[in-house]
């Protein structure tokens, strides 16, 4: 039963996170700079030129088999801290790149999808959970699909990420940019938008 009432517990927090996060006016990082307390949102990761960028992840170069299918920003990683979103950036660079997801700074013409991502993390039983939800917002602003999992790691301490290796980061990272790709080609046309 405690089981059952700490993942509960861990999965409302979550809930009400992404909830307050993904309001009916889509505020958070859409052109608008925000105070946050977690330190992830203020991480610096490397450019493609090796400067860094704030916020997002890694931006990567031309996918390997020279054929992009989407140019995506993702904004700055709440809930998860900054060694670990570092590793998560990096191995999204990698992903992307060698599957035409190009990585690109918040504002870039031409942007496919902005990836908003939260995370959570909870002990129970000696293991930790590691809760994500991505939620995947059109230029305009609109969430038009949502990607969600868990990775369960062994090992339980007073802060679960402490818990919490840079493979597990990498293995999110694989499962969100293969959700992503496939929903990516079965997704339906967005509608043409009317001249200026």
């Amino acid at each position: 039963m405690t089981k059952i009432l700490s993942r509960l517990a861990g999965m409302v927090c979550l809930l009400l996170l992404v909830a307050s996060c993904t309001g009916a006016d889509s505020s958070f990082g859409l052109g608008k700079t925000q105070d946050r307390s977690n330190a992830a949102a203020s991480a610096q990761f490397p450019s493609v030129d090796g400067t860094a960028q704030p916020g997002g992840v890694a931006a990567a170069g031309q996918p390997g088999n020279g054929q992009e299918i989407a140019r995506v920003y993702f904004a700055p990683v709440v809930g998860a801290p900054v060694p670990l979103v570092a590793a998560l950036s990096k191995r999204l660079g990698a992903v992307g790149s060698a599957n035409g997801v190009t990585l690109v700074p918040q504002g870039t013409p031409g942007m496919t999808n902005e990836i908003k991502g939260y995370f959570s993390a909870f002990t129970e039983n000696g293991s930790t959970s590691v809760i994500h939800v991505w939620d995947v917002v059109s230029p305009s602003g609109q969430r038009v699909h949502r990607i969600q999992g868990q990775e369960v790691v062994p090992g339980a301490s007073a802060d679960p990420w402490a818990s919490v290796a840079p493979e597990t980061m990498d293995s999110i990272a694989d499962k969100v940019m293969s959700q992503y790709i496939l929903w990516l080609r079965n997704a339906p046309p967005p509608a043409p938008q009317p001249p200026a």
